[in-house]
């Protein structure tokens, strides 16, 4: 059984600032997407959704807007997640075959 190296401060910086830069990427395509934009308005407004804002008591349009928000947030967060794994493996890969 092969143990895999200690990952350096450096690469898990880097990984930290492409995780945030990809996160803030796709929370972004909402602004500049018409079917991104949609497809969250459809989701926001499902029973789903509904029972949420009663369930955090968001009983106003504010608050309605805040818990999308944080919804939007963490789903961009959990999409840049395999995103940024799939980046770093086919980066290890095309230095593996260098070396």
């Amino acid at each position: 059984m092969t143990v895999a190296p200690q990952p350096s401060v450096a690469r898990t910086l880097l990984k930290t600032l492409a995780l945030v830069t990809v996160t803030a990427a796709l929370m972004a395509s909402l602004r500049f997407s018409a079917a991104v934009a949609g497809w969250v308005d459809r989701i926001a407004g499902t029973r789903l959704w509904s029972s949420l804002y009663s369930l955090t008591g968001a009983s106003d349009a504010v608050s309605r807007e805040r818990l999308i928000l944080l919804g939007v947030a963490v789903a961009c967060f959990l999409l840049a997640l395999p995103i940024i794994q799939a980046g770093e493996w086919c980066v290890d890969r095309v230095r593996d075959r260098r070396s």
